[in-house]
């Protein structure tokens, strides 16, 4: 709830394991047929080029529970096209769609805006009404591509969030004002009106990692409304078997083995009217786990809570093939975040090994710690060793029996059932259940735990190339060869004067960044902070915690000389007794720890771009100020919350944000502005 109660929290800190609730769980019963997991309709590129039309519409879900906003996606025909046939060519599904490309290819998607108007946005049309008539954009999550502005030689826009497309139908259009340079209506921040549609024209470069991302959209104040009631979907780069490979004889990974999940959850009311502002109070959280959803109490009796994978409700998911499959998982949810495991009857966690974090697959040396790749992770793993890991690897296996994934977070696991000594073996066993485990965000929210999936092993014969666990080729490290996107120079980029107030970081210096809150008498003002730290541990320039203004970005830097990406370190401290995520749009980062200073070379490489945050243990009573320290208290030892340090390389140019990816807290105003512009030099 946006209103959030502070009284009787209890205070938790975190390295995300103490965020659990143990919780009694049981295996759910869907009825008598249980539907086996679809995977989402695709549309592949062709010829190097994917060109659609994507209309945000209205529609029923899940079958007609109640009315949610979809993407309906066709490939487009003709150039004016801005609308999709009602034939089989349409995907128009509420578990959304699969956008597969290649490196070097050019996505091309014609947004339409047909949206209704929002019922339940009070929070954000109180500040800005025209959010009520529901603008949309799209962004392309994850994928490390240029966010262009739109110029009269080049119409179509980059991955740029600062951008309103209105339908007209709705009326309250703000006027703007005309930009000479481009002809285009800005609002009063300097964002792009563009009415009931707009073309998007992604470059995918040709040393992109490869891997699982996903799209939705970005309107400030409202990106959860339009998330949580279905507007998202997924884009892959590459396939599996670009990168997976068997330990017998190297042989690539089947890609008839990969499966999507997507994970999506709605809120509909006892009279069939779904929340677009979702309530964390919705469902009791201590009640026992169930079938794909959780029961509403309170004001939400008679309704449930809805968690699907790919748009249904507790499928069940056979894994046939004798050595397994790769499960590519998204975290496609506004809010909530999962713990993810499967267990069995019994409640054991089955292990897996993990491929890939947020769409770069790892990297790790064969003498990697454990303890490493957990805090490479950002502690969002429960590490294991994998069995019999080889010694050639080309990276050290690591195996995981839980996963913890905040909003927007992906995902890629090798699912196979395991002997008592860790080899695959032939087996029938469907007493597996995909679960959500219940979780406590610190003095948070509190999601329930319910069954999403049932899970069947049927794996007959031996298997051909995989008996222990996968040979990956890890594009984290990769990424900062020569050629590698970390690395090499930024193609369009071409040298030009800085602008005035923007500089490189002195060598040593770092930048800090606060997650908490900016009027302390209101709780969901939710708001960033900024410091300067000089070499020798100085605050050399200052910001305090301030709601997202998008007219004034917190950093401003240059490219690296060569216009090669510049490299800086950012310390991330949460001020707040609830968690809160980072994320970074147009590149990755990795966390530093005191044996991987660097994976420049031969170094241990997990890329992020969604890191949970340990949440802070305050010495005073911080109740009456927001449940929150401030930048002071954190300074003069009165908040103890230790900073998250964080690499970034930045090899996109153009004006991008940063923020927590809780969308309620993005939309209360937990987002920065930066600016990534040419060197001149």
């Amino acid at each position: 709830m946006r209103q959030k109660k502070l009284s009787n929290r209890k205070y938790y800190r975190s390295s995300l394991a103490a965020l659990f609730l143990s919780a009694s769980v049981s295996p759910g019963v869907a009825g008598a047929q249980q539907d086996l997991l679809r995977e989402p309709q695709v549309f592949a590129s062709e010829n190097n080029v994917l060109d659609l039309v994507m209309v945000a519409n209205a529609r029923p879900v899940l079958d007609n529970a109640a009315t949610g906003w979809v993407y309906s996606i066709c490939r487009r025909k003709w150039a004016n096209q801005r609308s999709c046939p009602n034939d089989a060519s349409t995907v128009a599904d509420y578990g959304g769609a699969r956008l597969a490309v290649q490196p070097g290819d050019q996505l091309k998607i014609r947004l339409v805006n047909t949206l209704p108007k929002i019922l339940d946005a009070s929070h954000a049309t109180g500040h800005h009404a025209y959010l009520g008539v529901n603008p949309t954009n799209l962004h392309t999550h994850g994928l490390i591509v240029e966010p262009r502005v739109a110029t009269p030689s080049q119409p179509s826009f980059g991955d740029d969030v600062f951008l309103s497309v209105f339908n007209s139908a709705n009326g309250g259009i703000p006027a703007g004002k005309r930009d000479p340079a481009t002809g285009m209506r800005l609002d009063m921040h300097g964002s792009v009106i563009a009415r009931d549609y707009v073309d998007y024209q992604i470059d995918i470069p040709q040393n992109h990692p490869l891997g699982s991302f996903f799209f939705h959209p970005h309107i400030h104040g409202i990106s959860l409304n339009q998330i949580s009631m279905g507007m998202s979907g997924i884009i892959t780069v590459g396939r599996a078997s670009d990168y997976a490979h068997g330990n017998r004889d190297n042989a690539a990974f089947s890609d008839a083995n990969v499966r999507h999940l997507v994970l999506k959850d709605i809120q509909v009311q006892g009279n069939g009217v779904a929340l677009s502002q979702q309530d964390p109070a919705f469902c009791d959280p201590a009640q026992p786990a169930s079938a794909g959803s959780c029961a509403g109490v309170g004001d939400y009796d008679g309704g449930a809570w809805r968690f699907t994978v790919n748009g249904q409700s507790y499928p069940q998911i056979r894994v046939t093939s004798p050595e397994g499959e790769i499960w590519r998982i998204t975290n496609s949810s506004g809010n909530v975040t999962y713990n993810l495991q499967i267990a069995s009857a019994s409640g054991q966690s089955l292990l897996t090994q993990l491929v890939s974090v947020d769409g770069v697959t790892i990297s790790l040396p064969v003498d990697t710690p454990p303890d490493t790749v957990v805090k490479l992770a950002g502690g969002r793993f429960k590490v294991r060793p994998c069995p019999g890991a080889a010694p050639d690897a080309l990276s050290l296996p690591a195996c995981v029996s839980e996963l913890t994934m905040m909003p927007s977070a992906r995902a890629e696991i090798w699912v196979a059932y395991r002997d008592a000594t860790g080899r695959v073996a032939s087996t029938r066993n469907g007493g597996f259940v995909l679960k959500q485990k219940g979780l406590q965000m610190g003095s948070g929210d509190t999601w329930p735990a319910v069954n999403l999936a049932s899970v069947t092993f049927a794996q007959f014969g031996a298997p051909q190339h995989v008996d222990r666990n996968l040979r990956i080729s890890g594009d984290a490290l990769k990424g900062f060869k020569a050629t590698g996107i970390f690395r090499k120079k930024v193609p369009y980029a071409d040298r030009a004067p800085l602008p005035t107030g923007c500089a490189a970081l002195p060598p040593g210096h770092k930048r800090r960044i606060f997650f908490g809150i900016a009027d302390q008498n209101d709780p969901s003002s939710f708001g960033m902070g900024y410091e300067q730290i000089d070499q020798f541990g100085n605050v050399v320039a200052s910001q305090d915690v301030t709601q997202f203004d998008p007219a004034n970005p917190f950093v401003c830097l240059p490219l690296d000389k060569g216009q090669k990406p510049a490299n800086e370190t950012w310390e991330l401290v949460n001020l707040a007794t609830e968690n809160h995520n980072f994320h970074i749009h147009q590149t990755k980062f990795y966390q530093l720890t005191p044996t991987t200073s660097s994976p420049d070379t031969k170094g241990a490489a997990v890329m992020q771009d969604n890191l949970p945050l340990p949440v802070a243990t305050p010495k005073i009573d911080v109740e009456q100020q927001g449940g929150a320290c401030t930048m002071d208290q954190w300074h003069n030892g009165e908040c103890d919350s230790k900073p998250v340090l964080v690499s970034i390389p930045f090899p996109q140019v153009g004006e991008f944000v940063y923020h927590c990816h809780i969308l309620e807290h993005e939309d209360g105003g937990m987002m920065a502005r930066i600016k990534v512009v040419p060197s001149p030099r």
